[in-house]
């Protein structure tokens, strides 16, 4: 199976993903490369292992997991079927699984990570230091070092269509007399037409990510993303899609039903306004897009159930449910309700 590892030109070390420099990095030499050289070297080694594919005819049926060889220490990695990026186990070298991300599941484009490990885990401590009854056991330094950088893929969606509203809408005024209070509704029949342009829906191409989490993450900056190259998958994980465009543009296609529903509405100058609205998607492209996610998991919890948190890669956003410690929830409770207590008898001291 084709692997690709991009290695350092000057002292054969392999090069990562520096999300802090926002530069390609050599682990042992230092030597740092840009975006333009890191590109120049993903079509090189594309070309190299597309060719090495190509030599090498298949011994076996695809099958949930798969092997490759390390190209650095020769050990086998053993991956799922939708992983396309990873490490080495034994020499932690970081591998691109080329055959994942050919002409099928290649790509349209990729967010780099904008924060490195260390800022990450810095975020995620801000994050839960701000939540007062977080279980102590959580800010184990240890567990917080077992933060993951994840690609995951996602389709993006835009949608050109045009929506129609008809239905009735009032308008009503109040007169006074001496004698009486007359109030006047007025009818009206409405029609409205629009031409509406919808950007950036997002919908994750993975059926194994919490939907809930990934949604809780976005949005992500679309002005982020660049043409994909292999080379930022390296030193981190990713995954590839198992869930097509096809299969996510039907609920696509209503939920901006509702939005459509919502703006045609909008700034109507009516009292009430009742009616239909009819949304016409025209055309539809879509988008293949990895997204950078810091990932955590904590097992800690007394109820033993794992505990799953989701960051945005770019812009820090977290989400995820945080562990409870009852201890420091009652205890709280207890001085609330003494503070209150002892407030309520130095008043009844000064009203008698």
């Amino acid at each position: 199976m084709s692997t690709i590892m991009f290695k350092c030109p000057s002292c054969g070390g392999y090069l990562e993903f520096d999300a802090g420099q926002q530069r390609f990095r050599c682990l042992y030499c230092g030597q740092v490369l840009t975006e333009e050289e890191m590109q120049a070297e993903s079509a090189r080694r594309e070309a190299e292992a597309e060719a090495r594919q190509a030599e090498s005819a298949p011994t076996q049926e695809s099958s949930a997991m798969k092997g490759y060889h390390c190209r650095m220490c020769g050990a086998e990695i053993v991956t799922e079927a939708t992983t396309a990026a990873t490490r080495c186990y034994f020499c932690h070298s970081p591998v691109v699984l080329q055959d994942r991300l050919d002409d099928a599941f290649r790509p349209d484009g990729v967010v780099p990570f904008a924060m490195d490990r260390e800022a990450a885990r810095e975020r995620f401590m801000a994050y839960i230091r701000s939540k007062r009854f977080v279980d102590k056991r959580f800010f184990d330094d240890a567990q917080l070092e077992m933060f993951t950088g994840v690609y995951y893929p996602f389709w993006y969606f835009d949608v050109e269509g045009e929506a129609a509203f008809e239905g009735q809408g009032t308008r009503r005024s109040v007169r006074t007399t001496p004698s009486h209070i007359i109030t006047t509704t007025r009818y009206f029949s409405v029609q409205r037409k629009a031409k509406m342009s919808f950007r950036d829906l997002a919908r994750k191409a993975l059926g194994k990510v919490d939907g809930k989490l990934a949604d809780g993450i976005h949005p992500f900056e679309p002005g982020g993303v660049k043409p994909y190259a292999p080379g930022y998958l390296s030193g981190f994980l990713a995954e590839t899609r198992d869930t097509e465009a096809d299969a996510l543009e039907g609920g696509v296609l209503q939920e901006l039903q509702g939005y459509a529903d919502r703006l045609i509405r909008s700034n109507h100058g009516f009292h009430s306004l009742s009616g239909e609205t009819r949304f016409k998607a025209g055309a539809v492209s879509r988008r293949y897009v990895l997204l950078p996610v810091w990932v955590l998991t904590w097992k800690g919890g007394s109820d033993g159930a794992p505990y799953y948190y989701l960051m945005n890669g770019q812009t820090g956003k977290v989400c995820g449910k945080l562990p409870v410690s009852w201890k420091k929830l009652i205890g709280w409770a207890v001085g609330a309700g003494v503070a209150v207590c002892g407030l309520l008898l130095a008043g009844g001291m000064f009203i008698w």
